[in-house]
């Protein structure tokens, strides 16, 4: 720091926010090296530690008592300024760059100007992707006289003319908030000292502004609308350049709160009033025409709405390159037509105006200069909207550029969403299936890695039978899709009507991909699902597997189906069924991990396995016991097989009911004496052919007395069962 006389003051005050305060000094600091400086923080709050942090940059800190007014604070730090500029910032933000500062003062241009303006850029969000840039004059030749005025809202009064826009900017964070709470006690306390400095000044236009904004930021909006009427009422006879600027304010503010509370009519009856006002500004009517392509939009009065477009683009291109006409005709709420904001809400609403229109013109000029390898700031609907036109307007070439450039931008869901609501819609009526075909003749022609676009090419060509690509789209399609059996039935239907290899593309698949598929496949489906698509993959096996990587994808589907079988597809009462629920799975399960693991690894504690295959080898356990009809044996499996796998635990509690009722039922069978055997067998004989003479009712009534000299007796159990579906 230079410590001759300082050429700048640079003053800021500080509440103890010690993470951005460091970093705006740290900022500033090239601009202090360069330039013979002195900084001043005004300490409105500061902890002993921030104190001793603010000492290393400085030794000038002003303690400062806080009464709730800005401008006795700013002025604490210029009564005591010795440089012959002064500059004010706070301690939440921070410069990008000073250059343009630095060179303002090292060329000597700072002696052709009174004060200085630099761009403060609004984040309101903390990935810096959306902010407002405002040119604030924060920079002043210091006279006698010259001060901050204003509890809140603070500003340097006099100021005169000539002055410099700079175009160093700081970032600032400082609207953006912790909690709703701290917004709504941060906007009460704005909004009762704004209300009282009316009171006492009501022709200051500056103070209604300001109100204005805390009611917009406190989404008030009917009390934003009324404080408009009542400041373009109360300045109506007002005449001078600054309430000219200003009053366009209360006119689109007006416009925008009615806007945000969907009074369209309104709206559009208050744009008409503000743009016959001809003391408003370019700017402000630019804004209006802005806002009224919207109004007009949402009522669905495309024309006009597409004329209020080109109104707004006229103006565009008269001062889009006259920045010093375009900062002293910023106001509040009217600087908004020159943000990002305001001129894509604008294109979005032209481009959709004209398409509703059945022109495509707007379209092919505009609906690249939103910049799509940047940020885009689109209205919420623009893209579905877009898209919905498309499917309704005869083909262009154009379309299919601008359904790339849609399909390229990354996290775009928007047009991935719409898409699909078309294609669901397309089975309503043959007016939205035709629909769906004018989109999906677009879609057919881009090439983009993305598995929908070659979905869609696949039921294109199929709707057209131009089906020499479809084996090559499938190939394509399979590459970008993990769990390829979550898609449309209809990719399947296609595949078989139109004879494609699956069996060939499945082949294609990695093997890690493969499992991933079905593992997730197999997670997330019924098992209705499960079995339809097992049916599609069964009708893909060829009489004979020569291909080692086709048979290792075919077996760990199997597998899986097995599995999901055990886990969902087994009868609680059919013993037999569930019986052969395990077996098949087990069989399927070992001959598959057989490959990948020594024999040696099947036995013990099989900690090598993966559960489900270490239930599988109990399972093969249970059927050699219960084969051997040891039940010590069985009961032993039953026991060690719960909690291997849990998703197979119900189905073995299952297997172990049926098994204890069936054991019941044969040690009753054994005590039942040869004679009784004898003649239970000629009554089922009798029941058997009551039922051939379709004598049900009495048949039923001889079984009844049967059961209750022969319970449990399998025969008599599958009898009652065929009684029964006669019944029915």
């Amino acid at each position: 720091m230079n410590n001759n006389k300082p050429l700048l003051t640079i003053s800021m005050l500080s509440c103890g926010r010690q993470k951005t305060l460091r970093k705006c000094l740290d900022s500033i600091m090239p601009l202090m090296e360069r330039i013979p400086s002195e900084l001043i923080i005004v300490d409105t709050g500061c902890d002993e530690e921030t104190k001793a942090m603010m000492q290393v940059y400085t030794d000038k800190i002003i303690p400062f008592t806080w009464c709730d007014d800005f401008s006795k604070a700013r002025n604490a730090g210029l009564e005591l300024a010795k440089g012959e500029w002064f500059m004010y910032l706070d301690d939440d933000e921070w410069f990008l760059d000073t250059k343009e500062i630095e060179d303002f003062f090292l060329t000597g241009d700072y002696k052709n100007y009174c004060y200085a303006c630099y761009i403060q850029r609004n984040y309101t969000t903390y990935n810096r992707q959306l902010y407002t840039d405002a040119w604030v004059s924060r920079l002043v030749h210091l006279k006698p006289g010259i001060r901050f005025i204003s509890t809140i809202h603070e500003y340097f009064y006099p100021l005169q003319d000539p002055y410099k826009l700079l175009h160093s900017t700081v970032e600032h964070f400082g609207y953006i908030y912790a909690t709703k709470e701290e917004e709504r006690q941060h906007i009460k306390r704005n909004t009762v000292l704004l209300q009282k400095m009316m009171k006492k000044e009501p022709n200051v236009i500056r103070w209604w502004i300001h109100l204005e904004q805390e009611y917009r930021a406190a989404e008030e909006f009917q009390q934003m609308q009324d404080l408009c009427r009542d400041g373009i009422r109360h300045f109506r006879n007002f005449n001078d350049k600054v309430t000219n600027r200003d009053r366009g304010s209360f006119y689109c503010g007006l416009v925008e709160a009615e806007l945000l509370s969907a009074y369209y009519e309104q709206a559009e009856e208050d744009i008409k009033n503000g743009l016959k006002d001809r003391r408003n500004t370019q700017m402000c009517q630019m804004r209006l025409y802005n806002l009224g392509s919207e109004a007009f939009f949402k009522q669905k009065k495309y024309k006009e709405a597409r004329e209020y477009c080109e109104k707004y683009l006229e103006y565009y291109e008269i001062l889009k390159d006259n920045e010093k006409e375009r900062v002293e005709q910023e106001a509040f709420f009217v600087n908004n037509a020159f943000e990002p904001s305001g001129l894509f809400s604008t294109l979005c609403y032209y481009i959709l105006s004209d398409l509703y229109l059945g022109e495509t013109n707007a379209f092919k000029k505009h609906f690249w200069d939103f910049g799509w390898d940047g940020v885009l700031m689109l209205n919420k609907e623009f893209i579905k909207e877009v898209i919905e036109c498309m499917s309704k307007l005869p083909f262009e070439e154009v379309f299919v550029k601008a359904t790339k450039t849609m399909m390229s931008w990354k996290g775009l869901d928007e047009f991935w969403d719409k898409v699909q609501e078309i294609e669901k819609k397309s089975v309503v009526s043959p007016e939205r299936q035709e629909q769906f075909w004018r989109l999906a003749r677009i879609i057919s022609q881009v090439d983009i890695a993305n598995y929908y676009v070659w979905y869609t090419k696949i039921l294109y060509d199929d709707h057209t039978d131009e089906v020499e690509s479809l084996d090559g789209y499938y190939q394509k399609m399979f590459q970008y899709v993990t769990d390829i059996f979550q898609l449309d039935d209809k990719i399947f239907e296609v595949a078989e009507r139109r004879r494609i290899d699956l069996g060939s593309r499945f082949a294609e698949i990695p093997f890690d991909q493969w499992k991933l598929g079905i593992d997730a496949f197999f997670s997330n489906s019924s098992y209705e699902k499960i079995v339809e698509r097992a049916g599609v993959v069964e009708r893909t096996v060829p009489d004979e597997i020569t291909d080692e990587r086709m048979a290792v994808r075919y077996h760990y589907f199997f597998m899986k189906t097995a599995e999901a079988k055990v886990v969902y597809g087994y009868s609680k009462d059919n013993f037999d069924a569930l019986q052969e629920c395990l077996r098949d799975f087990s069989d399927k399960c070992l001959t598959f991990y057989s490959r990948y693991f020594k024999e040696s690894a099947f036995g013990g504690e099989m900690e090598m396995l993966p559960p489900p295959c270490r239930a599988a080898v109990r399972f093969q356990d249970l059927l050699k016991a219960q084969a051997a009809e040891d039940r010590q044996a069985v009961s032993d499996c039953l026991k060690a097989s719960v909690g291997v796998f849990k998703d197979f635990d119900n189905a073995v509690k299952a297997y172990t009911a049926l098994y204890a009722a069936q054991e019941k039922a044969k040690l009753e069978s054994e005590q039942v004496s040869p004679e009784m055997r004898a003649l239970a067998a000629q009554i089922k004989g009798k029941i058997r052919m009551l039922l051939a003479q379709g004598m049900v009712a009495e048949s039923y009534q001889v079984l009844q007395q049967l059961k209750t000299f022969i319970p449990g007796d399998p025969e008599v159990t599958e009898l009652e069962k065929e009684i029964s579906l006669r019944f029915s």
